[in-house]
């Protein structure tokens, strides 16, 4: 189900304080906003050793008006663009008498509570700055500090980075031709509308904060007017009585679904083209959302006058791209912001451009140990997402998830980072968007199955043939059955522990091979639907294959069995749709448009799969999502049965291929 909050899901207060296990690695957290604080509570809660770091003395972050750590870019209207079930973290929901969209003192006052209730206060070093992170010979992580008393350094086994990344101002580059008479602002330093009473305005920008600006003038300034260079959807915060983002969706759908939620409520909001804004250039869902529900009656009641992008600056007047001008005194830049560490070497981290691929948006794989929290733009609140990850890195600090191999880590980064600058247009403010529901969906996956192969090293240690704990809940008998029958016919499982996804690779050697990759996925709780041809559904075979959740396939008309297979794709079930290996090097188009165009089509990932007579081992290879480039996935898929990839048992026998003709693959979605 879709994120939402409710007062049911309060934790009970921590009244106790919880021991540190000096056992355990010890961490460091750079900053007290929205993603710090969760961070420090879960490291807090799991034991483990860590300190805190604040510049000011506030928590709360942006969120706080006049921070004392100079950092924020709060002002008095401001109030939140997700409603509070949506932005609360999960186990402490915003109070009840809140209203739908909270104010930013009110999520100030909500970030005290949060820390007081859970009592972690105390871990929190106030008025202390992080000079320096650099990294230490052993592989560890200095940490350069200065507060009331002096300067020290600290080392630690992992950092937290949590700094945010709304407080570098980026003003425009290059800057507008010609000279400017009067002054300019950006909006980080933007605080009330007494900073533009009685004067002609100009706020630049097409984001929440321009159109807050703009309507906020509209009430002191002489003349307020908005320039938008490159027009956003403005959505509404309600509909039909409720809170917009509330009608929101299972994490696990695909994204075009989300866009096209994105693209209704666009449509109900109405175009702003009628107030003199040019249409925008792209489609609703491929830029972060907008929202609004007063910059319609501003312009409509003429305070607010819209106009394109500026062409110059002259004098004591504002020259836009239409040939058209206005008097102003002042300029707010609501331009956003730049991605920046100041307590990190550049050549060690950076992010030109705001452009820093990450995997999950938290790992950099080339630098164990330095975890970044609440670095993306979700389209949602960054505040339950920040909690995720937080989760995560607690989970792995203490030794109960293990990260999938480098290789694969480095394939899912590359692939979610391709995606994503699909999904979006290209502009430095969504280099770093995320799908809110979706991004939760996934990493709580990627936790189950990186819990799983933390149990599994555990068990293999004690007893390396015993099959691999389950990754997921449901179907206990089958688990029992499936290992028990394993281990009587000495069969053994290995590789990564998928949980939902296409399957590619098992069966392909035998008519009884299927009850081997049945049986696999049974022991890991995960029902595998082999994709089978209709002629073997025939009396008792056919009875029991479909007891097993084998799907009918119609190599005449394998359309419909897909189009079936992507409705049930909706479901929420752990699944794995089973192919043969076959198929890889079948020169027939239904195997290869099968798994590949499900998988593009519901948004599953890729599993491949093998099973090995010599060896007498049946398990999982590697994981990816298709990106697109159809040669490039087939490769994949190649090379692993070729041996050349992916998980290697003793004495695998690769099945034999041959090249395929790349034309016969499906399309790009």
């Amino acid at each position: 189900m879709a994120y939402l909050v409710k007062q049911s899901h309060r934790a009970p207060a921590q009244t106790v304080p919880v021991p540190v296990d000096e056992s355990l690695p010890r961490a460091c957290v750079i900053g007290a906003g929205s993603s710090g604080i969760t961070a420090a509570k879960h490291l807090y809660l799991a034991g483990i050793p860590f300190d805190c770091f604040e510049m000011g003395h506030d928590i709360g972050g942006t969120w706080v008006l006049d921070n004392s750590n100079g950092q924020s870019a709060c002002y008095d209207s401001l109030e939140i663009n997700t409603s509070c079930p949506r932005m609360a973290y999960s186990d402490f929901p915003m109070p009840a008498d809140y209203p739908p969209y909270a104010r930013h003192d009110q999520v100030a006052a909500y970030f005290d509570q949060y820390v007081d209730h859970f009592g972690f206060r105390h871990t929190i070093t106030f008025d202390t700055t992080v000079e320096d992170v650099s990294r230490t010979a052993d592989g560890r992580w200095d940490v350069r500090v200065t507060g009331p008393g002096g300067t020290e350094t600290r080392t630690y086994d992992a950092v937290l980075v949590a700094n945010g990344h709304h407080w570098d101002p980026r003003w425009p580059e290059p800057a507008y031709p010609g000279t400017f008479d009067g002054d300019q602002l950006h909006a980080h330093d933007y605080r009330s509308a007494d900073q533009v009473e009685g004067r002609d305005v100009v706020v630049v920008g097409a984001g929440n904060s321009a159109m807050d600006i703009a309507v906020d003038a509209s009430a002191t300034a002489r003349t307020t007017t908005w320039s938008v260079r490159r027009s956003e959807w403005v959505l509404r915060k309600f509909f039909l009585g409720r809170p917009s983002d509330q009608v929101a969706l299972p994490g696990w759908m695909p994204w075009r679904v989300t866009a096209a939620r994105l693209r209704l409520g666009a449509t109900v909001a109405g175009s702003l083209t009628k107030y003199g804004l040019p249409d925008p250039s792209h489609k609703p869902g491929q830029s972060h959302p907008v929202q609004s529900e007063k910059i319609r009656d501003r312009l409509e009641a003429g305070a607010v006058t819209a106009k394109p992008g500026i062409e110059r600056l002259d004098g004591d007047r504002v020259v836009f791209v239409d040939g058209s001008s206005v008097p102003a005194d002042l300029i707010v830049w609501a331009t956003g912001y730049r991605v920046s560490f100041p307590f990190l070497d550049p050549d060690l981290v950076s992010a030109p451009g705001n452009e820093l691929p990450l995997w999950k948006r938290t790992v950099h794989p080339d630098l164990p140990g330095l975890y970044f929290l609440g670095l993306l733009q979700a389209i949602g609140a960054v505040m339950p997402l920040a909690e995720a990850q937080s989760a995560w890195i607690a989970d792995t600090l203490t030794g109960r998830y293990v990260p999938p191999s480098d290789a694969v880590v480095r394939r899912q980064m590359s692939a979610e980072h391709a995606r994503d600058r699909r999904q979006f247009y290209d502009s430095p403010r969504h280099t770093m968007e995320v799908d809110f529901d979706h991004y939760l969906w996934d990493l709580a996956r990627e936790r189950k199955a990186g819990r799983a192969r933390a149990a599994a090293s555990r068990t293999s240690s004690v007893e390396p043939t015993a099959p691999v704990p389950a990754a997921t809940g449901g179907g206990g008998v089958r688990r029992t059955v499936a290992r028990l029958a394993l281990r009587a016919v000495g069969w053994r499982t290995a590789g990564e522990v998928p949980e939902r996804g296409v399957l590619v690779g098992a069966p392909h050697t035998s008519n009884w091979d299927w009850v081997l990759t049945l049986l696999l996925g049974w022991s890991y709780g995960i029902t595998i639907r082999l994709l089978v041809k209709k002629e073997l559904f025939v009396g008792p075979l056919g009875w029991l294959l479909r007891r097993t959740g084998a799907v009918e396939l119609d190599r005449k008309n394998p359309s419909a069995t897909i189009k079936e297979l992507i409705a049930e794709a909706e479901g929420g079930a752990p699944w794995l749709l089973g192919l043969a290996a076959e198929g890889t090097r079948s020169r027939g188009d239904y195997w290869k448009s099968g798994f590949y165009r499900i998988a593009r089509q519901t948004g599953l990932p890729i599993t491949l799969a093998f099973l090995d007579v010599p060896s007498r081992t049946v398990g999982w290879g590697p994981t990816f999502h298709p990106t697109g480039d159809v040669g490039a996935d087939m490769d994949v898929v190649r090379e692993f049965y070729a041996d050349k990839t992916g998980f290697h048992p003793e004495g695998f026998t690769p099945p034999r291929l041959r090249e395929e003709e790349r034309d016969t693959l499906p399309p790009k979605g």
